[in-house]
């Protein structure tokens, strides 16, 4: 069963390196969404069945943290029991143990610190998904 992606993140080229390493692992079969922003995306979750996302920290319009907190926002508000919350993943510059403090505090699941291999990303992924260490 193939899950779906959505890559945030304002930087096209970012994007582009995050699909290449998907496409080497585990995930690539995974259906990938793209946004260049937090509000694009936050659109995207609200009409989209969206498994995980991978969210850039520093981006215009809304950061990456202010996204993380629309999102657990919008899905506290759904009120639906049955449903999983979508697993987000900062990926980011930002590599200070405050920031990964405060990403954890807004909802998210898990932090990589950019730069990043495929190998990193994959094993994120599968322990976000499907809670292994791998």
């Amino acid at each position: 069963m193939a899950i779906t992606v959505l890559i945030v993140d304002d930087s096209s080229v970012t994007r582009k390196v995050i699909k290449r390493h998907l496409s080497q692992g585990s995930f690539a079969d995974a259906k990938v969404l793209e946004a260049g922003d937090g509000e694009e995306a936050l659109a995207l979750i609200k009409e989209k069945k969206v498994d995980l996302v991978l969210s850039d920290w520093n981006m215009p319009k809304m950061t990456g943290l202010e996204f993380v907190q629309k999102v657990r926002e919008y899905e506290s508000k759904l009120s639906q029991p049955d449903k999983k919350p979508v697993s987000i993943v900062m990926v980011t510059t930002e590599g200070t143990m405050e920031k990964i403090d405060k990403a954890f505090a807004s909802g998210a699941n898990e932090y990589i610190t950019k730069p990043f291999n495929a190998e990193t990303l994959n094993k994120t992924m599968k322990k976000v998904l499907y809670h292994t260490a791998e």
